[in-house]
């Protein structure tokens, strides 16, 4: 009797470690959870980070368009479910600052960078 328990107790850390090891293994790069909120076609920003605070989506149907005076200089986050450009407008006329957007994109944490100056969202840059 005491080989049967000792090899099932073998078995049952066996399967542990098994288990483990294909939960470790699922990819790190997973999309955000947000991601069911934005549609298909969409780039959707937020104010805050980790898709919080007041959010707007854009389409590259709708052509060039100011962000909302809540998201202007002010976008925390975005997922991009369509290329796009972000645009931030410098105080030298017919000047701007550009980055490409593409489909899949996303940033959890924006604002420090270049989602501190957007200004408007277009089709192209």
């Amino acid at each position: 009797m005491r080989s049967t328990t000792h090899g099932m107790r073998i078995a049952t850390v066996t399967g542990a470690i098994a288990l483990t090891i294909v939960a470790c293994a699922a990819p790190a790069t997973a999309a955000p959870e947000p991601a069911a909120r934005a549609a298909a076609g969409d780039i959707c920003l937020w104010s805050g980070r980790d898709y919080t605070g007041a959010s707007w989506c854009w389409n590259p149907g709708n052509g060039y368009v100011d962000v909302p005076p809540a998201l202007h200089d002010n976008v925390g986050s975005f997922i991009a479910h369509a290329n796009g450009c972000f645009i931030n407008w410098i105080h030298v006329p017919d000047n701007k600052e550009t980055r490409v957007v593409r489909d899949g994109d996303y940033r959890r944490v924006y604002k420090n960078d270049f989602g501190g100056k957007i200004d408007a969202v277009a089709p192209t840059c």
